[in-house]
């Protein structure tokens, strides 16, 4: 018993004395942190479409592309969705940054142009167009390629799909996938139009 009264007085003592120099962290750590993360941020759609515009980019190594348009991108009824608008955008903005591609240069045309330019052809934003329609939007916009996406909800998760079409020929130049996180928020965004 003599021992406890000794004991647990020095060990309170060590334990006052040690506590100022040891850290106690309460909060998750990083990782644990983006493992339950249950929201995505714009530094994670900006992630998602740098993967897309690179895997676009390799794809027509052997083009010699350097001027695109980027439609609006649409769901399964062909209808701009706010996330289509939105997703786009980040893909023009991956495309114009000069450190994802250091050897290559591409030229975006302006939203604002695109717009104007289906307005006066009578056209809509689509996933697909008819070859004739290419020709008449790559001639009016100075473009050598349009570049089209659609976003699918699969239920577990979003797709979000582009396609980098040739506008003299028709052909497919380049396609990609990339599977986006189906938030809340995400899914909200895609039914607004």
């Amino acid at each position: 018993m003599k021992t406890y009264k000794t004991f647990y007085p020095i060990l309170l003592i060590l334990l006052i004395t040690l506590l100022p120099a040891c850290e106690l962290r309460m909060a998750p750590t990083e990782y644990w942190s983006k493992l339950f993360r249950t929201q995505t941020d714009s530094s994670y759609y900006q992630g998602k479409s740098e993967n897309l515009a690179n895997q676009i980019a390799k794809d027509i190594e052997d083009y010699e592309i350097n001027k695109i348009t980027v439609m609006d991108f649409v769901d399964e009824g062909n209808r701009t969705s706010i996330l289509g608008e939105y997703l786009s955008s980040r893909i023009v903005e991956a495309f114009t940054d000069r450190s994802l591609f250091q050897d290559r240069i591409f030229h975006v045309t302006q939203k604002g142009e695109v717009n104007d330019v289906l307005q006066k052809l009578n056209l809509q934003h689509k996933y697909l167009y008819a070859k004739n329609d290419l020709e008449t939007l790559g001639t009016s916009l100075n473009s050598q390629a349009i570049l089209t996406g659609k976003i699918t909800d699969l239920g577990t998760n979003i797709d979000m799909h582009l396609t980098l079409t040739d506008v003299v020929t028709g052909e497919v130049i380049s396609s990609a996938t990339q599977h986006v996180t189906r938030t809340k928020f995400a899914v909200e965004m895609l039914r607004q139009h």
